[in-house]
């Protein structure tokens, strides 16, 4: 539910010559267009519009079954800065679809104990952001409507969604509030109405400055809902508020489109026309400048002075070298996206360590002692589909490995670490040998960032009990982060292969280590340390083991100083020591036992 940037639309096309397509937009006004076509930004782009491009979102085709259930989280595009814009355009006629990808709605960027998201159930079909995504921008809006500024929304039908309210914590997901919204109600003076489609639409008695506009657009126009002309008491009695302005009429004398005052704000409701992309660009052009001037300076008096036609000497030069500069970036930019694709399909295996369940994390975890270096390892859930036994068989020939994945809302139960005993005595049972070996594997709280999730999903009995059956626990993030250790050689394959054989909990951390303390000084901004050591010998070249919050990394030690002096190696007394890179406070020094 956070917001992102928005995108900007800036022409990049590079030619032999400038021209108007390739100058830059105006800076002022500042538009933000949610859900429009490119048709409509393009035209805009044409008048130099210095336009963004956002979104309330897409709806998602849960398709929910029976006692089905999915949390998922608002895909919706917009600026943390709407409220510094000058006209934000809503086209709340058009309606985008996607499926449901449990990989775009992963709790990321989650601090703390808690994490929030929204709750699908059976038996709706079709999860609708937009009416929430709305509310929550209608807060900007307001902001917005304090100063001189224009709101235009191309409205449709009306649409109405009840959401569940999520809260996550480390026992799981609990449902915390429902709320009904319409996505109607972008801002707070929003009038009254009803729905009633019709093509047929005239303009009022007293016309409008925009009245010739709807002139060249009379046929093109469906609208799908009619309003009330707000009212308040005056001169004893009801009457209609004077900055509500109706600007067509359907064949009853119903209000189909409007322009309302809105403190320092003008909103312009429309219904839904055929030929949007005109219908905008002449606003821009020709109308909206007569009616809110203060925002649109560049239309005026020698406003074709910066169109582009009548450069000055080098101008043309200049904006050229500048295209061809943003051509290049943007194609550097496309290679690199290309690349992060790619590697988010060749290492999907470890994002699914720590988001999925079911088959999907068995999978992955087989994916995982696969790269591991064992040589037969078997998921019976792909061989054996309908025996609910382990999920996965590891055969080492000396001694054999049986392993249960389960993947969590929240943490295990008893029953749950304490499952793989009864299939490991089975298994030794059926082999005639005590040389099977038990393992649970679980993926706790998976809706929560790995970082914000307890440390240790397992009870001080679980963990006692394990070790007494000779049964071994871990986390699918332990492996996630073992996989960085060993690409970085802080462990090995070997290791990590061993360790899954030990009983009780398993933490994957680097063995055959000696701690050489925290440094009690730290100069040239983390890069030299000074520490004392007690036997322990060093030498320039050395690897250092780092380690900091318990996260692993590497240092090379380039030189060692004693007294104000270089020397190539040291065991005893305190010495400073400058590093490949810079050092955290409170970091603690490791040397590798020699063999």
């Amino acid at each position: 539910m956070f917001k992102k940037e928005p995108k900007v639309h800036v022409s990049m096309d590079t030619k032999q010559f400038v021209s108007k397509d390739d100058l830059e937009p105006y800076i002022q006004p500042m538009v933000f267009l949610f859900d429009f076509e490119e048709d409509v930004v393009g035209k805009l782009k044409d008048l130099r519009i210095n336009c963004y491009e956002g979104s309330f979102g897409a709806t998602v085709k849960v398709n929910n079954k029976k006692h089905e259930e999915k949390l998922l989280k608002l895909n919706h595009d917009y600026p943390a800065n709407l409220h510094e814009f000058d006209v934000v355009m809503l086209d709340l006629t058009n309606n985008q679809s996607e499926n449901y990808d449990p990989s775009k709605h992963q709790l990321s960027n989650t601090s703390g104990n808690t994490a929030h998201a929204l709750l699908s159930t059976y038996p709706e079909q079709i999860f609708d952001p937009r009416p929430l995504s709305i509310d929550i921008v209608s807060r900007d809006l307001i902001e917005l409507s304090k100063k001189k500024s224009v709101i235009i929304a191309f409205c449709g039908s009306e649409n109405i969604s009840e959401y569940q309210f999520v809260e996550i914590t480390r026992h799981g997901p609990s449902i915390t509030s429902r709320k009904e919204l319409s996505n109607f109600l972008f801002y707070q003076d929003f009038p009254g109405h009803i729905s009633r489609n019709g093509r047929k639409v005239k303009l009022p008695t007293n016309e409008s400055k925009l009245s010739p506009l709807f002139l060249k657009h009379l046929d093109n126009i469906n609208f799908k809902t009619v309003f009330y002309h707000p009212t308040e008491w005056r001169d004893k009695k009801n009457q209609p508020i004077e900055d509500f302005v109706p600007l067509l009429l359907n064949e009853r004398d119903e209000i189909v489109s409007y322009a309302h005052i809105v403190d320092k704000s003008t909103v312009f409701v429309f219904p839904d026309i055929t030929d949007k992309p005109n219908f905008v660009s002449e606003l821009f052009k020709t109308y909206l400048p007569e009616v809110v001037p203060e925002i649109f300076p560049f239309h005026g008096e020698f406003k074709w002075l910066n169109d582009g036609d009548y450069p000055l000497p080098g101008e043309n030069k200049l904006l050229l070298e500048r295209a061809e500069l943003e051509d290049k970036f943007n194609k550097n930019i496309a290679e690199i996206e290309e690349k992060l694709a790619s590697l988010k399909v060749k290492y999907k295996f470890l994002s699914d360590l720590i988001t999925e369940t079911g088959d999907t994390l068995v999978s992955a975890v087989e994916t995982y002692l696969n790269w591991l270096g064992f040589e037969s390892v078997v998921n019976l859930d792909d061989t054996n589909p309908d025996i609910l036994e382990e999920d996965i068989q590891v055969d080492c020939k000396d001694r054999f490995l049986v392993v249960e994945i389960k993947g969590i809302g929240g943490t295990s139960t008893d029953k749950d670490c304490s499952q793989i005993s009864k299939i490991k005595y089975r298994r030794a049972e059926q082999r005639g040998k005590f040389d099977v070996f038990g393992l649970y594997i679980v993926n706790h709280q998976r809706y929560m960032p790995p970082k914000s999730r307890a440390t240790t999903p397992f009870t001080e009995n679980q963990i006692k009990d394990a070790g007494h059956d000779k049964r071994g626990l871990l986390t699918t993030y332990d492996l996630y982060k073992a996989y960085f250790l060993i690409e970085e050689g802080i462990m090995q394959k070997a290791d990590v292969r061993e360790s899954l054989f030990k009983a009780g909990l398993i933490v994957l951390e680097p063995e055959n280590i000696e701690s050489i303390g925290v440094p009690h000084e730290l100069f040239m901004d983390g890069q030299v340390a000074i520490v004392n050591l007690n036997g322990t010998t060093l030498s320039v070249g050395d690897t250092l083991i780092v380690k900091k919050q318990g996260v692993y990394s590497k240092a090379t030690i380039e030189s060692l100083q004693v007294n104000d002096n270089g020397v190539d190696t040291f065991n005893g007394g305190e010495v400073g020591i400058k590093l490949d890179r810079k050092l955290k406070k409170n970091s603690e020094l490791f040397v590798r036992n020699k063999v």
